[in-house]
């Protein structure tokens, strides 16, 4: 047993000295790279990339060969001469994690046990390595008059952009938003460095996106007005997300501005339709005003259903049932096979029924109440078809089982009326539950 602890105690301290080998040989490189380019090679190209390299690599160190994804046992495996010195839990955002905690990082294991990401407490230099190999790859880049370094460069450039946002995924997963944003701009400004000269639309919304996150609404709208321009909507989100930046800084006229831009080319869209909305109660406007973007839309394309489908949520949030629900009506009218226009007839018809029988439970006149209960049954049985109709027409499983709970629910209470309707109230059911 005395034997079996010594020679525990040589393979750590062997692990140790090979660890400690490896940091001091990245340490060397760059002390000598930074000698290299402060001397003769100061104008040297190739001496200023393989400066960057080493900084890449003293950055790396304490996460070498880490992967998102990993079980314990794998990185366990990975870390093979990196001992924990404990462990503990933590909440972020609502989500629960198993902190496991290293000499030079903390690895945050999700609920599944797999490796989420991970937070270096402690890196082998203190200074902001990144923006440091950056400055020498962007030195390397100017020396390159013949081009020898363009492939090195490409590659440098391009490493760093991973490891911004690698860290801006960090940052955003940590709940920092203004990190998230700052590393996500650094990497924009990698993308747009002349030895990649390209952009990521997606990286740039994302900039924009944790800005407005972080309540940084000037870089917020910088970011995101930048994609849109260049043709990244995120299927009308960054419409919203830019207008309600601009709402912030008390510029109302752009939010309204970008909000109709918006609404033009997503109709459909139930954050702008409401953003709007909203936009004009808060500046004490007639909220029908948003009638007016509907109007100028469906004169351009008076064939379109789901114009006349975002007139019927219009009026639908404006409180006006009634037309509301003639504009689904028209939309279903215009195509038979338009899903969202029956989804909707029938939610209205089922919320009717809702709010008669929330209130039939306050009648203490048993007649009263009859009357109310027939009525309610009445527009269920109006309720069911486009419900049937919509659940035909989309193979989109969630929808499906969205719409499965309106019939289940709605065959439930009709089954009383007639025994037809229990096999189909079973056949939802099942669906519903996922069966």
């Amino acid at each position: 047993m005395k034997k079996f602890f010594l020679f525990t105690l040589m393979l750590i301290a062997f692990q140790l000295s090979a660890q400690n080998k490896e940091a001091d040989n990245a340490l060397k490189a760059y002390e000598k790279a930074k000698t290299d380019v402060a001397g003769k090679k100061a104008q040297d190209a190739a001496s200023w990339v393989k400066l960057g390299k080493s900084i890449i690599s003293i950055f790396d160190y304490p996460s070498r060969n880490l992967l998102t994804g990993l079980s314990p046992i794998e990185v366990r495996v990975v870390l093979k001469d990196q001992r924990s010195t404990g462990s503990s839990k933590a909440t972020i955002d609502g989500e629960e994690y198993e902190v496991v905690h290293y000499a030079d990082k903390d690895l945050y294991y999700d609920a599944d046990g797999s490796l989420a990401f991970w937070v270096v407490t402690k890196p082998l230099l203190p200074q902001d390595l990144l923006s440091e190999a950056y400055d020498a790859f962007h030195k390397g880049f100017g020396f390159d008059a013949k081009g020898s370094q363009k492939k090195d460069l490409l590659e440098g450039f391009s490493n760093l952009q991973r490891r911004y946002l690698s860290d801006a995924m960090t940052a955003n997963s940590m709940g920092d938003y203004s990190l998230s944003s700052r590393n996500f701009g650094d990497a924009v400004r990698c993308f747009e460095h002349p030895a990649l000269n390209s952009v990521d639309t997606v990286i740039l919304f994302y900039t924009g996106l944790t800005a407005f996150y972080a309540q940084e609404y000037e870089r917020a709208t910088e970011y995101i007005k930048r994609a849109v321009d260049m043709g990244y909507l995120h299927e009308g989100v960054a419409y919203s997300i830019l207008a309600e930046s601009y709402k912030a800084l008390d510029q109302v006229d752009k939010a309204e501005f970008v909000l109709a831009e918006g609404f033009t080319k997503y109709p459909s869209n139930q954050g702008i339709l409401v953003s709007l909305i909203n936009l004009f109660n808060e500046n004490d406007e007639d909220p029908s005003k948003v009638m007016e973007y509907i109007r100028k839309a469906q004169e351009n394309e008076p064939n379109n259903e789901s114009l006349f489908y975002a007139e019927g949520n219009a009026w639908r949030k404006l409180n006006n049932n009634e037309k509301a629900l003639e504009c689904f009506h028209k939309s279903v009218e215009i195509n038979p096979n338009y899903m969202y226009g029956y989804l909707n007839i029938g939610s209205m018809y089922y919320d009717t029924v809702v709010d008669i029988q929330n209130r039939a439970a306050d009648e203490l006149d048993d007649r009263k109440w009859a009357a109310m209960m027939e009525e309610s049954d009445q527009i269920l049985m109006k309720a069911v078809d486009p419900f049937e109709k919509a659940f035909a027409l989309t193979n989109d499983k969630d929808v499906q089982a969205e719409i499965a709970i309106y019939l289940k629910n709605s065959y439930y209470r009709l089954q009383g009326k007639d025994e037809a309707y229990l096999p189909l109230y079973e056949k939802y059911k099942a669906i519903s539950e996922g069966q």
